[in-house]
């Protein structure tokens, strides 16, 4: 069973309780499920949360929402993770974030699809962050805050097998898999061919500061009533004729 892993808590420093933040008077996780659910190769959706009395609601949602949730360490996010799938009975692994409400289902699937056919252990679309850049300077990057993981819970349970990667806090929770291509089979998916239009590393979309909100707030309103599911297409589309969306991207 494949399923879509949600990683959230709403005790940000940055943007406390981004996530159930209103857009149309909608929560953003609430866009943002309704865009995963709807992949052709998710089985079930789990929002992965922590066991922190503030983040009651993020499990009320996903009642509300009739999707599964799981509550774990707030701060090992990969024991979350790990214990999450075990639970759900899933053994591949989307890891998404819950910054990150413009993801789109075709994309999750697209990366699924590679994880699947190249018999990876661990395949994303591959962003500036990634090592593999040292090596490979001419890939096709993505822009920041689409960010899809694909892996096996088998691959997840090795993190126990890396303990200097969970305490790095500034490293991501992945990392002691693709910071390993000699351990692990690792495979990108580049912003080229039908997602040409993304190799755009210089923009990013993670909601972190109030004027990132402010940014997705537009996108979903301008596109979100003629399609809920709008592509992202129409995301790029909007920036090129609304200059002024440039500014709501980045750090404060």
């Amino acid at each position: 069973m494949i399923g879509a892993f949600i990683i959230v808590r709403l005790s940000s420093s940055r943007l406390p309780k981004k996530a159930m933040m209103e857009i149309l008077d909608i929560p953003m996780l609430e866009l943002m499920v309704e865009r995963v659910r709807v992949s052709n190769l998710v089985d079930k959706v789990v929002i992965a949360t922590s066991t922190e009395p503030s983040d009651d609601l993020l499990e009320d949602l996903a009642k509300k929402l009739e999707i599964g949730c799981y509550r774990g360490s707030l701060e090992n996010v990969m024991d979350r993770v790990n214990n999450a799938a075990k639970e759900h009975g899933c053994d591949t692994i989307i890891e998404l974030l819950g910054d990150n409400p413009l993801i789109h289902s075709d994309l999750i699937d697209d990366v699924v699809g590679l994880y699947q056919n190249g018999a990876y252990d661990y395949a994303a679309t591959v962003t500036k962050e990634y090592p593999v850049l040292e090596a490979n300077s001419e890939m096709r990057l993505f822009s920041i805050g689409v960010r899809v993981q694909v892996y096996s819970r088998k691959v997840a349970e090795r993190y126990i097998d890396y303990p200097e990667y969970m305490k790095d806090q500034e490293k991501s929770t992945t990392a002691y898999i693709f910071e390993h291509p000699e351990v692990f089979k690792v495979g990108y998916l580049e912003a080229k061919d039908r997602w040409y239009f993304m190799n755009r590393p210089d923009l990013t979309f993670a909601v972190n500061y109030r004027k990132n909100f402010d940014l997705v707030r537009e996108i979903f309103e301008r596109n979100y009533p003629i399609n809920k599911y709008f592509p992202m297409e129409s995301v790029y589309d909007q920036l090129d004729k609304e200059k002024f969306l440039y500014l709501m991207m980045g750090n404060e």
